[in-house]
């Protein structure tokens, strides 16, 4: 039975190889160490209720109980942008008409945003290769829901995704070569790597102010805005599925899409029971289902079989081990039956 618990010291190892296996493009899980390790240390204390939302970040990994193996990572960030702004590009529609000439213009054109800023975010969703079609990625991006299911005075009203933006076939993203290589002089691998281990204020702080008409860019860049990347379709898929939409917001990096849903209305989120006592012994017709403590600093969630009630939910003691220690502090239960 597959685990998904707060991320400790003892993953630094685990989370570096994942991340060089996955290779660049995910900013948030960078290839270097002194990085990751400074994101353990402040999950540690995010899970320890020692940092404000502001400064928050819930770093969870997925695990073999059996062999102690980490199989993959997510996470939350609980309010994003402060105190300089999250930033996006909104994709506005703009029509201009001449009488004199009878004759209309219908085009795009991208303004900077802030829209987003305060929001909770979810991001990090990454499994080892060979577990891509396992059932671990879904796992790990509904664990997060189940985090904000149980403590839900932590994140904000709504929560946005990004996905990954489109890249050509030799790793260069077509928007960057356009709009972000013309003022930072640096090609898209370079900016992916500053972004992974630096951050990404450096790109909104230097990005033109001023609207980007997209009929003044090539076509392959006017394509990829919105666009996710090709190994995003799944992510992307799952996101939809729990009631997100695209509202023409997209990266100011690489023009991927960012997705958004108010946090109650998370499918997984709204259907989550809280509050549950945990009792040993599955009923005759024990429901599919998540399985979460409400203990932050002994958070778990695992998927398995429950005979939920008014007040408690009865599991089998493989269940219960799993949980450990923090099932003494209250269980969420959230059944998987009517998922797609």
């Amino acid at each position: 039975m597959w685990v998904v618990r707060p991320v400790r010291q003892s993953d630094h190892d685990a989370l570096s190889e994942l991340a060089t296996a996955l290779g660049p493009g995910m900013t948030t899980l960078p290839d270097d160490r002194d990085a990751l390790g400074e994101k353990i240390e402040a999950s540690i204390a995010s899970f320890e209720r020692r940092l404000s939302a502001d400064h928050a970040q819930f770093f969870m990994v997925l695990e073999d109980p059996e062999s102690g193996a980490v199989l993959g990572t997510a996470a939350v960030y609980p309010s994003i942008g402060r105190p300089y702004g999250f930033f996006s590009y909104h994709v506005n529609r703009l029509i201009h008409h001449s009488p004199a000439i009878d004759f209309g213009l219908d085009t795009e054109v991208l303004h900077l945003s802030n829209e987003y800023t305060g929001t909770t975010e979810i991001g990090t969703l990454a499994v080892a290769p060979g577990l891509r079609r396992g059932g671990a990625g879904r796992l790990l991006a509904q664990s997060r829901y189940m985090l904000m299911a149980a403590f839900p005075d932590l994140f904000a009203d709504r929560v946005i995704a990004e996905m990954r933006g489109w890249q050509e076939p030799d790793g260069s993203n077509p928007f960057w070569s356009a709009v972000g290589e013309r003022f930072f002089h640096m090609d898209f691998a370079k900016a992916d790597r500053i972004s992974a281990v630096n951050g990404a204020e450096f790109i909104a702080d230097l990005m033109p102010k001023h609207p980007i008409y997209l009929g003044l860019l090539p076509e392959s860049a006017r394509a990829a805005v919105g666009r996710a990347h090709a190994s995003s379709a799944i992510a992307m898929a799952m996101l939809i599925d729990e009631g997100f939409r695209y509202e023409n917001c997209v990266d100011v990096f690489d023009a991927g899409p960012q997705v958004v849903a108010q946090r109650a209305k998370i499918r997984t989120v709204a259907q989550t029971r809280t509050g549950l006592t945990a009792r040993e012994g599955l009923g005759d017709q024990p429901s599919p289902g998540l399985i979460a403590t409400q203990d932050l600093a002994n958070f778990r969630v695992v998927r398995s079989a429950g005979s939920p009630d008014a007040d408690t939910v009865a599991l089998d003691a493989e269940t219960l081990a799993a949980l450990g220690a923090g099932a003494e502090g209250g269980l969420c239960f959230s059944p998987l039956e009517t998922r797609g």
